[in-house]
């Protein structure tokens, strides 16, 4: 009943506004353009008001949908929001439980996180560390300008084509290498043998050359290169253990990486033979050797 009297209503109207513009033998003035905007008009107002209805009507379904999600998630941790919470954000327990709407229990156990060892350096060594930068930071202050480094060099002698080029020598200045420091590797004979990089790195961790004159009685300093030199200085690599690597063939297959670690495990040339004889050596990583000597010897 009230679809057809809003359907007279609207005839009614469409009627009585087509009667204002329709001509007549009274009025042959018609202004169309006038009709025209009020059709326009008349036709926009309900299409707006559909687009409200229908956001609204969206809004609505979206909050209740939302509503409801979150009753049946309250209602399936026994309408407790602490458990709620716990199975989104976890819990600092090491057990979990959550009771459903029928009494019965889910039990979460979490698995104990190992927390790898951190090998802290002792206070020595930390002391020992800081002495070293102070130092080297006093020896840069008190380098000549750069001109009068390479003059001093040029003095020596140490600035000739078989000895450093005014380049490296640059270099060095820039890495804070005093002359003097340089002076001793030529007086050592590695000054035609070491390039500048070797040097400065030699030079900025308090290498010993009578730890370097080791290396070259031993024929090594061909297999191993200067980074290598400096790590097994630091960890205290023994010459022993890298003559026995050298014997049995490892020490120009391995990087120094591998016989830091090796050696720091005790890794013997024996198990690493019989690795090979069973056709496991080139598949290995040194991770994986030190393990599994230490699964075996240990």
């Amino acid at each position: 009943m009230g679809a057809s009297f809003s359907s007279y209503r609207k005839n009614c109207i469409t009627m009585t506004q087509q009667g204002r513009f329709k001509r007549s033998n009274n009025n042959d003035d018609f202004d169309l353009d006038s009709y025209l905007d009020e059709q326009a008009h008349k036709t926009s107002e309900p299409t707006q008001e559909i687009e409200n209805e229908h956001e609204t009507s969206f809004i609505k379904n979206a909050g209740l949908g939302l509503a409801l999600v979150f009753t049946a998630f309250l209602w399936y941790h026994d309408w407790s929001p602490k458990q709620a919470y716990t199975s989104i954000f976890g819990s600092d327990e090491a057990t979990v439980v959550a009771t459903g709407q029928a009494g019965n229990q889910i039990v979460i156990d979490i698995p104990e996180i190992r927390i790898p060892e951190i090998t802290i350096p002792e206070t020595r060594e930390i002391e020992r560390a800081i002495e070293r930068e102070l130092a080297r930071a006093s020896a840069s202050g008190d380098l000549p300008s750069v001109t009068d480094y390479l003059v001093e060099l040029k003095e020596l002698g140490l600035l000739e084509d078989d000895k450093l080029s005014a380049f490296q020598a640059r270099q060095l200045h820039s890495a804070g290498v005093p002359v003097s420091y340089i002076q001793e590797v030529d007086n050592a004979g590695f000054l035609d043998e070491l390039n500048f990089v070797a040097i400065s790195e030699f030079y900025n961790n308090d290498i010993p050359l009578s730890y370097i004159s080791e290396y070259e009685e031993a024929g090594f300093l061909d297999k191993v290169n200067f980074i290598g030199i400096s790590e097994f200085y630091k960890n205290n690599v023994s010459m022993d253990y890298l003559r026995i690597l050298d014997q049995a063939g490892y020490l120009d297959d391995l990087s120094f990486v591998y016989i830091t670690e090796y050696y720091k495990a005790g890794v013997t040339t024996a198990f690493l033979d019989d690795l090979k004889a069973k056709g496991l050596y080139e598949d290995l990583s040194f991770v994986d050797v030190v393990e599994m000597y230490k699964d075996e010897n240990n």
